[in-house]
């Protein structure tokens, strides 16, 4: 019998202007942080302080396919104070460094 697998993706977007001005987009995924709805948690996210913890925990346990979603310099700046393992760690610095050349993948 075979199974069929469906990867994790974001429902949505959402936009946090942080303090210096920058937007950084995020994606709505349910279940990176446990309880609010999807409706929820995309007002949530436009706190600096809640995209931040977001993305910090997205780093600690979402699979590169949602990570991926992730504007990559605001995934470097959150993974230097990210409490996660260091071979996970590098492993996404490699994701994210192997992607940046082409400089499509930013904050606007």
């Amino acid at each position: 019998m075979k199974k069929s697998f469906t990867y994790v993706t974001g429902m949505d977007f959402a936009e946090c202007r942080l303090d210096s001005g920058v937007v950084v987009r995020l994606p709505v995924v349910p279940g990176i942080l446990k309880h609010p709805s999807v409706e929820l948690l995309r007002r949530l996210l436009q706190n600096p302080s809640v995209a931040r913890k977001y993305t910090k925990e997205a780093l600690r346990v979402a699979p590169w396919q949602v990570l991926r979603e992730f504007p990559y310099d605001w995934l470097k700046l959150q993974l230097e104070t990210a409490n996660i393992r260091p071979m996970r760690k590098r492993a996404i610095l490699f994701m994210i460094s192997d992607d940046e050349e082409d400089g499509s993948r930013g904050c606007s």
